[in-house]
């Protein structure tokens, strides 16, 4: 008798597994399948019930209708399973968290009373407030102080210069003695700054009291240059008020354009001052004092015509000794005064609104920039200045890498979305990135960016490269959906042929029919 167990596969969703009929039997060669029997049946379907050969090892692999994506997909190749979602909880975690950027104070001793002092907006505000005051002082030191020596001024000045003098001095050794490591205040721009300013404001008020007489002689330049160069420490104040900064970064972008604006403006001063000399000949009285020759009248229309400096009586003379010049220097005046200057204007507001986006940009880039490499300082294991899927994953974790993000309009959640783009090639190979490349990248992602064409030709490689892992993942499936059909059919194939033999060996009795 032929024994029935249960199929070691587990059954499908669409047919379940039949039971594998185990016998000893063989059907005899040649012979005929009775009619109304299972062999008769399995012959009606076709003489092969294998539609494609079996790959290796598909016979032990059993079949189910939900099929999970394949481990070589890019995306479980990327991330692995379930860890998109939990970076992206951890992102949103760290954008409630806040962390300041880097600033000198970073640099400071983390404790101490020179250490609280420096870094005290109160000392911050109070520096400024000197820095002002000085400022005001040269203005008063030059009007009233004759002496060429600090020693010979009057007792006011020395007063005021000692003072001035020892508050600049103490408030750099403040700052120096607030270092951690004394060799990084060389890293600051400002110490430095501060440091060549006192050094020289230290030799007019007490080295030079050592000297009589003028050691420089009767050049009395060099002093006079000593004093000047405390004006340039107003630009200190800069650093609380950046938009400074900007309108004066703007003016100088804008210094090519505004050239050919003046250039534009001297060539129409130019001809129209030849064309009013030559037609003011048989007018003496604003010939002579205004077009009396090429030289006085470019003076007389700049002056008079662009700069409207008293343009009424300028005009009067003019039309009473001839109407012609007259309606010259009206065309002459909305040419240059209303048209060449307005424009000059608009050049200035667009550039300078320019170069305000751009610093604004430049600033917020280079708080990412170094928030990012502080962070891959602490996760580069391999030390490859190289940025990985995973050193990704640990950036995005950091709270005050994700602030910088945020600040530049780039959404750190939805960079989780864009890191197959990032870290895949065109063959869909996983790669590593040089941290000036993911820069560029993750800036591109900023909200405020408006779409170009090459964005737009980026979109369709990233499309295709997107369809053709997908063409390769169905493919893949298909081919595993295969195998396991293959398998199934060869079970249901044995299956019928051991049932076939035992009919026809007779050990089946008619129960079982």
């Amino acid at each position: 008798m032929a024994q029935v167990v249960p199929s070691s596969h587990p059954p499908s969703l669409r047919t379940a597994s039949p039971p594998v009929i185990e016998s000893n039997t063989r059907p005899a060669p040649g012979a005929v399948p009775l009619p109304g029997s299972a062999e008769c049946a399995v012959t009606s379907l076709g003489t092969d019930l294998r539609p494609t050969p079996i790959l290796p090892g598909a016979e032990d692999a059993p079949f189910h209708d939900d099929h999970p994506a394949s481990p070589d997909s890019p995306t479980r190749r990327v991330w692995g399973a379930g860890d998109k979602e939990e970076v992206r909880k951890k992102v949103r975690e760290s954008l409630l968290k806040a962390e300041e950027p880097h600033t000198v104070a970073d640099d400071y001793w983390k404790t101490g009373i020179v250490q609280a002092i420096a870094i005290s907006s109160i000392f911050e505000n109070v520096t400024l407030a000197v820095i002002t005051l000085n400022a005001i002082w040269l203005a008063i030191d030059t009007d009233w102080n004759t002496a060429d020596l600090l020693l010979k001024a009057d007792p006011v000045f020395i007063v005021a210069e000692n003072l001035f003098c020892v508050y600049f001095s103490g408030e750099l050794m403040i700052r120096f003695l607030a270092f951690e490591q004394k060799r990084n205040c060389f890293r600051s721009g400002w110490f430095v700054f501060d440091t060549v300013l006192v050094f020289f404001m230290v030799t007019e008020t007490w080295v030079f009291i050592f000297f009589s007489e003028n050691p420089f002689g009767d050049n009395t330049a060099i002093l006079r240059l000593f004093r000047l160069l405390r004006l340039t420490r107003l630009m200190k104040m800069f650093k609380s008020m950046p938009q400074l900064m900007i309108l004066i970064k703007g003016m100088m972008t804008a210094m090519l354009s505004v050239s050919y604006v003046f250039f534009l403006l001297i060539v129409i001063t130019y001809i129209f001052a030849i064309m009013v000399t030559q037609l003011t000949a048989d007018a003496p009285a604003i010939h002579e004092a205004y077009f009396d020759s090429v030289a006085l009248s470019m003076y007389s229309l700049l002056i008079y015509g662009t700069f409207l400096d008293a343009l009424s009586d300028f005009c009067d003379a003019i039309r009473a000794e001839s109407p012609v010049v007259l309606c010259i220097v009206m065309v002459f005046i909305g040419l240059s005064a209303m048209t060449v200057m307005n424009m000059l204007i608009g050049v200035l507001c667009t550039v300078v609104d320019e170069v305000s986006l751009s610093e604004k940009e430049a600033l917020a880039a280079e708080e990412v920039a170094h928030e990012m490499r502080k962070v891959l300082k602490t996760i580069d294991a391999d030390n490859n200045g190289m940025i990985s899927i995973n050193e990704m994953k640990q950036i995005l974790e950091v709270p005050a890498a994700v602030q910088a993000l945020a600040k530049v309009g780039v959404d750190p959640v939805g960079m989780m979305d864009f890191a197959e783009i990032f870290f895949m090639d065109d063959k869909g190979r996983i790669i590593e990135l040089q941290f000036e490349r993911f820069m560029e990248m993750v800036m591109d992602l900023r909200s405020s960016n408006n779409a170009t064409l090459k964005d737009i030709m980026n979109l369709g490689k990233q499309v295709n490269i997107k369809f053709d892992q997908q063409k390769k993942d169905v493919k893949s499936e298909l081919q595993s959906l295969d195998a396991k059909m293959e398998a199934n059919f060869t079970r249901v194939e044995k299956m019928v042929s051991d049932l076939t033999n035992a009919v026809r060996q007779g050990r089946i009795s008619g129960r079982v029919g």
